[in-house]
């Protein structure tokens, strides 16, 4: 049975509220779903019932009109319909008794109340498609006679050829519905629109509001020429306000079509429609609705006197950038980074303290000349770390041999551009800059691989003493004072480190690729002489799982152990002697800093929830002994030996040797990278622990309300809350401004990049072939189910012999990887996460695949080619992917 035999044909806003969200949106469409989830949250939404889309279906069965409830269940599939006869018979079309009766009873209940009537589609408001402007809505409707016309006239604005062409644009092959939202009419003084982040311009926290007097129908439908007003709601300050020279005010009549324009009387027509206290009432509704949402939206709204109402909300579904300077990327900070999921403001401020810092240093040491005023290297958009992109290629371009296009998809960035886009010039002067840089590369290489050991060294054992602190003990003055010495230098020396270690890391790898490519090598082969890296510390922790899987089947524990891990935690805390439960406790120790999102330190540590690697350890004890990691880790050593001999055989006898070493120092450099990522986790380990207990002394001093409200503040915040330079009421209104800015943002897909160059709605590369093209990360070729997992806490569905399409991995994903085939990722190199780890497991990655959780669905049988960065979706289950640009309505 479809939904539309299971769908009342009338129901009222208290009824929805009990339903699921799905289930509301198959019965009443994305613009009343929006309402309904307005009303939960308690927000000022006028009473509102709807007509489902079972009423529009039961009238076309009633009405003999059976060809077009086949076209609603299959649009593509059906003969074009005749849209002059499907409208004229609407409009002259019978309701079904049974919910005329309903309708007549309704207004009966409310004899003196005016209504809207209000189309609403299954696809409208959502994510990727909003519709906007495309089905009808009519105002003030006040007796049976004019609903029962404005429902007919809804009903046929639906099969108009304007609405019709924009769904044969979306290629949209499943059921589709209209519902009829009615809702009481708001008396409105003024009303309008409001974008929760400018469409336009894209600066994340400038709200844009469109305002008229009376009536906003006459502004949605473009009769009138609004006010404008921006206002910078973390700033709070207006940014510039603009007021229409001459408008009109939208008033009821009491005939059809119940609204007219009426001009403005002289004395009025320069009159701002807001006064700022409204512009306050909607910068704090809007800055709730939005973090109710976790996404930016553009709500209707209006006034009436003194009380403001939300006619309607929709998710904003293309964003450009015109105000944002220069290009800004989250490039090597997504992929398992600091940009994968929200940021909050302490951890993004810890990474900028270090960006900032390092690049500047960086750059400096390669001998390339400052930009006058300087640069800022990081900053953060949508509540994610993004990286000063435009600043790099500068200094880059003034070295010979750069090349814009070529950097871009290195990083897997892409290109916006024609051509090869920036270019360095050959002269002279970026001549000694190339040669000054060349050579400060290669001394950094030498002396980060000669200096690496003995650091490693030392911060292991400042690790230990680290563990070995109890916070708990410190009095209040000197934990604040170790808090502060900890992430300015303790915490800065070991990240610096790290960073430092990653650009020099870059660097070499495009050096040798740039050999590679003048002896004739493919640049697919340069992941292949990558793998098979001996004992890297990120595999480390899988490997002891498997190490504790053969311990268990040796003692012939694995009942125990694929009991309830509840049992498991219980006999861990109560000391219970078993073997393997002692193994398991020092496994716990030397790895229990690893999280499910590392980079995020609001995330529990592994040694903070053992129950969790209880169940990571039952899937192991589950697998075959084929997925051990050490077996494919060595098979994959072998390949990387092959691939080495292959690559010594292309170049002349007398530079083979040099060639090894070289390629000998890039593995070794990539080692030594994961080893530092490794350090600075365990080191985000100890900042959460002394976060965590600084934020329990700042709520015993009233300085903060909760634990975890630390997190909600930058780094030079906390700083004044312990040094008591700041009141308890100013830094709580710090927390609840930088929490509405993070919640705002945590259900929002970032764009990669930003800037002027670039808009929030990629389109998809597809190669003519029909191959969808991407970065190639790991190699081989392998057919398979796609899993599209776009959150760790949901890789519980990952089966064996998957493909996995996700958005960025993290760290604590590895656990996964060995039961996959291949792996898709939206972001990320050859370089990243997933193209280190993939390789190591031997399975075949495909990486910066724009939209792939958009195109790809679960079920589908995909083929990638990790070999050439492609992938082809071979059999889709029971969908139409698309990927689409779609307009802003203003």
């Amino acid at each position: 049975m479809t939904i539309w035999q299971q769908t009342p044909m009338f129901i009222e806003s208290r009824a929805l509220a009990t339903l699921e969200a799905q289930q509301v949106n198959a019965m009443v469409g994305g613009k009343c779903a929006a309402l309904v989830e307005l009303r939960r949250w308690e927000l000022p939404v006028p009473e509102f019932s709807a007509i489902t889309t079972r009423g529009l279906v039961a009238t076309l069965e009633a009405n003999n009109m059976d060809a077009v409830v086949d076209w609603l269940q299959r649009p593509s599939a059906t003969e074009v319909l005749d849209l002059t006869a499907v409208q004229r018979a609407l409009a002259n079309a019978k309701l079904p008794p049974a919910l005329d009766a309903e309708l007549s009873c309704f207004m009966e209940r409310h004899p003196q109340q005016k209504f809207a009537v209000r189309s609403s589609g299954t696809l409208e408001d959502g994510i990727t498609s909003s519709f906007a402007g495309m089905y009808k809505t009519i105002l003030n409707v006040s007796d049976l006679p004019s609903l029962r016309r404005a429902i007919r006239d809804c009903w046929a604005a639906f099969f108009d050829e304007r609405a019709l062409h924009y769904l044969r644009d979306l290629k949209i092959n499943q059921e589709i519905g209209l519902s009829l939202v009615i809702q009481h009419m708001v008396d409105a003084d003024k009303s309008g629109v409001l974008f929760t982040l400018d469409p336009l311009k894209g600066q994340d926290s400038e709200l844009l509001i469109e305002a008229c007097f009376g009536l906003g129908e006459a502004l949605v439908s473009g009769h009138v020429t609004p006010d404008q007003y921006r206002y910078d709601w973390r700033r709070e300050s207006v940014v510039n306000t603009t007021v229409a020279t001459k408008t009109c005010h939208c008033i009821r009549t009491e005939n059809y079509p119940f609204t007219k324009l009426e001009p403005l009387a002289p004395e009025r027509q320069r009159e701002p429609v807001l006064l700022m206290a409204e512009i306050l009432s909607l910068a704090e509704l809007a800055v709730e609705v939005q973090s109710h949402y976790g996404f930016p939206v553009d709500i209707e709204w209006a006034f009436d006197g003194a009380e403001l109402f939300i006619l309607q909300s929709r998710p904003i579904t293309k964003i450009n950038f015109t105000a944002v300077q220069g290009e800004w990327t989250t490039a090597d900070l997504r992929d398992g980074g600091v940009s994968s999921s929200v940021c909050t403001p302490l951890m993004a401020s810890l990474y900028k303290m270090v960006m900032d810092h390092t690049m500047a240093s960086y750059l400096e040491g390669l001998g390339l000349p400052k930009r006058a005023g300087g640069d800022v290297w990081l900053t953060t958009f949508f509540s994610r770390p993004y990286w000063n992109l435009e600043a790099v290629k500068y200094y880059l371009s003034k070295i010979p041999g750069f090349n814009e296009r070529a950097f871009d998809t290195g990083l897997g960035i892409e290109p916006k551009y024609q051509g090869d886009g920036l270019q360095a010039k050959s002269n002279i002067k970026t001549l000694a800059y190339g040669l000054r840089a060349l050579v400060a590369i290669k001394l950094n290489a030498r002396r980060q691989l000669a200096m690496v050991e003995s650091f490693a060294a030392r911060q292991e054992a400042r690790l230990k003493e680290l563990a070995a602190y109890n916070f708990g003990e410190f009095t209040d003055e000197k934990l604040f004072q170790f808090a502060d010495q900890f992430f300015t230098r303790e915490y800065f020396d070991n990240e610096a480190t790290y960073f430092n270690f990653v650009y020099d890391n870059s660097n070499i790898n495009a050096l040798f690729q740039e050999k590679l490519e003048k002896i004739g090598c493919n640049p697919n082969e340069f992941p292949h002489l990558l793998a098979g890296l001996d004992g890297v510390s990120h595999l480390a922790f899988m490997k002891g799982l498997w190490q504790l899987r053969a311990l268990i089947i040796d003692q012939g524990d694995e009942t125990y152990w694929l009991s309830n891990p509840d049992i498991v935690i219980h006999d861990l805390n109560t000391g219970k002697d078993k073997p393997s439960l002692r193994e398991f406790s020092q496994f716990l120790q030397k790895f229990g800093h690893h999280s499910k999102r590392e980079l995020d330190i609001t995330v529990p540590r592994y040694s903070e929830e053992p129950e969790y690697v209880v169940k990571l350890l039952q899937d192991v004890l589950k697998q075959e002994p084929q997925h051990d990691p050490g077996t494919r880790n060595q098979q994959q050593r072998l390949q990387a030996e092959k691939a080495k001999t292959e690559l010594l055989n292309k170049v002349p006898k007398w530079q083979r040797k040099s060639m090894a070493k070289k390629l000998e120092q890039i593995r070794t450099f990539l080692w030594w990278r994961e080893e530092l990522r490794d350090y600075s986790t365990r080191y985000y380990a100890v900042v959460r622990r002394l976060a965590i207990e600084v934020a329990r002394r700042l709520v015993q001093l009233n300085l903060l309300q909760k634990t975890e409200d630390i997190f909600f503040l930058s780094l030079s915040q906390l700083q004044q809350g312990m040094q008591k330079k700041i009141t308890s009421n100013q830094l709580q209104v710090l927390v609840k401004q930088n929490k509405a800015y993070y919640d705002g943002f945590r259900n929002f897909t970032i764009p990669d990049e930003i800037g002027q160059r670039y808009s929030l709605n990629d389109s998809i590369v597809v190669n003519c072939e029909g191959n969808i093209k991407g970065v190639a990360g790991s190699a081989g070729c392998v057919t398979a189910t796609a899993r599209v997992i776009v959150d760790i806490h949901d890789v519980g569905r990952i089966k064996e012999g998957d493909i996995l399409i996700t958005r960025c991995t993290d760290p604590g994903w590895t656990a996964v990887f060995s039961k996959l085939q291949g792996v898709v990722t939206e972001t990320g190199g050859m370089l990243s996460h997933a193209a280190v780890i993939c390789r190591e497991y031997g399975i075949p990655a495909v990486l910066a695949v724009k939209n792939a959780t958009k195109i790809i669905q679960d079920g589908d049988l995909i083929t990638i080619d990790g070999n050439n960065g492609a992938l082809l979706i071979v059999e889709q289950t029971n969908h139409t992917a698309a990927i689409v640009e779609l307009e802003v309505e203003e």
